[in-house]
């Protein structure tokens, strides 16, 4: 009986398979032979192709030069560099030095983010309950983002994580999407925060590979890909949100439609983010209780301040509500879910035909809630001239210049001069 020849070729199909299941490489990155060299073929994430030939001899004894060469070349793609370049610094052919990179293997960003997280709750600027909603959901992403790929400087990982798409998650993070801001802006953050500690110091990295872009820089605002047209904000009028509450409470459902209930009635009353309402809370002043919120919002301008103080419009509704005594005795909300409670009182409401007929007829979304707030604030004649713009924003918990650009075409001209008038009168 003849022996078998051994398979020749065995040694492609293998180096094939090692390159498809190594970290930053995968199988965008292909081999093959063309005209006695080892020719790489890779797919980038817009289905674009490219193409190179190295100087490598498409031999089996050069299996171990092949797998290294295609590695380093993929760091390269990584870091920026386009194929033709990575191949050229690879082989020498090119002098140009690559784009500053940094072994992962000796950088954990994860343990970093965390000691930025430990250090914002031990200097009081966010609270142990935001850190375990808002910023846990933001590592969550990156240490996503970490396994699945390899990244290496802060260039990489922002592009990365501004588009990352979570598993199980139904919504794309498209340019302008509130989520993909924050997390850019968060990410930032972190990485300022990082790089500017002493070598020495716990969550520190180097500057030279991690430093983030600067604020308000062009290189930012393409990360997060802001919208050349805001939406125009449409509130929920006093009526609708009435008619809305009457259709909840038909219902067959009654726990959960009684929590949905109470989470509308937080966020028309008291003008919050859908995010917030777990962070309420209520403190005695001067005799008289005061509804707080201790969850701060990161945007481009800065960190809105904690524990800012809240005021019920309209102040017969908070207590027909019975609205503090619920805070107080923390009344249930709806769970909050992957995505959040915004996402989650959106899902909910789609199923009623009341608030579907209001979507559509009216453009209505969760917050036009928030924006009904800031609508009866500025336009019922029983608040207009009486609550300036700048205390409307603290109200809101966000700048004076986002309130005005906003919600500046209810804020009543002359406002300011009114108020003086009146005080100084």
């Amino acid at each position: 009986m003849p022996t078998s020849q051994p398979n020749s070729d065995f040694w492609i199909s293998g180096l094939r398979q090692q390159l498809k299941i190594t970290s930053g490489v995968g199988s965008s990155y292909r081999i093959s032979e063309q005209s006695g060299k080892c020719k790489l073929d890779v797919v980038y994430s817009d289905k674009s192709r490219k193409t190179a030939v190295t100087p490598i001899e498409w031999k089996q004894e050069n299996a171990r030069v092949i797998e290294n060469s295609v590695i380093k070349i993929a760091q390269f793609v990584a870091a920026g560099k386009t194929l033709k370049e990575a191949v050229a610094i690879t082989f020498g052919a090119n002098s140009e030095a690559p784009e500053p990179t940094e072994d992962a293997t000796i950088v954990d960003l994860v343990l970093s983010y965390n000691a930025y997280g430990e250090a914002k709750i031990e200097d009081g600027l966010i609270k142990q309950s935001t850190w375990d909603t808002f910023y846990k959901k933001i590592r969550n992403k990156l240490d996503y983002v970490l396994k699945n790929n390899e990244v290496n400087n802060a260039d990489t990982l922002l592009k990365l994580i501004s588009k990352v798409k979570m598993p199980n998650s139904k919504l794309e993070k498209t340019a302008g999407t509130r989520t993909r801001q924050t997390t850019v802006s968060t990410i930032c953050s972190w990485l300022e925060f990082a790089t500017e500690l002493q070598p020495n110091e716990e969550g520190y990295l180097n500057p030279k590979y991690w430093e983030p872009p600067k604020r308000g820089s062009k290189q930012k605002k393409r990360l997060m890909a802001y919208k050349k047209k805001k939406e125009p904000a449409v509130p929920i009028y006093d009526d609708e949100f009435l008619q809305l509450v009457e259709e909840l409470k038909k219902k067959r459902e009654k726990t959960a439609a009684e929590r949905y209930i109470y989470l509308i009635q937080l966020m028309n009353v008291y003008g919050i983010r859908a995010h917030e309402a777990p962070h309420l809370y209520v403190q005695t002043i001067n005799g008289k209780k005061a509804v707080f919120c201790d969850s701060n919002k990161t945007t481009e301008l800065g960190e809105s301040p904690d524990n800012r103080e809240l005021y019920g419009l309209h102040p017969y509704w908070e207590k027909e509500y019975d609205l503090i005594n619920k805070i107080e005795n923390n009344y249930p909300l709806p769970p909050v879910g992957d995505q959040g409670l915004g996402d989650a009182l959106g899902k909910y409401l789609a199923r009623v035909d009341f608030w579907d007929n209001l979507r559509k007829t009216r453009n209505l979304v969760p917050y036009s809630m928030r924006h009904g707030f800031a609508y009866r604030m500025h336009q019922d004649a029983r608040y207009r001239n009486k609550i300036s713009s700048r205390m409307g924003a603290a109200l809101m918990g966000h700048d004076h210049s986002i309130h005005l650009d906003t919600y500046g075409k209810w804020t009543p001209q002359g406002s300011m001069r009114s108020n003086l008038d009146n005080l100084l009168g």
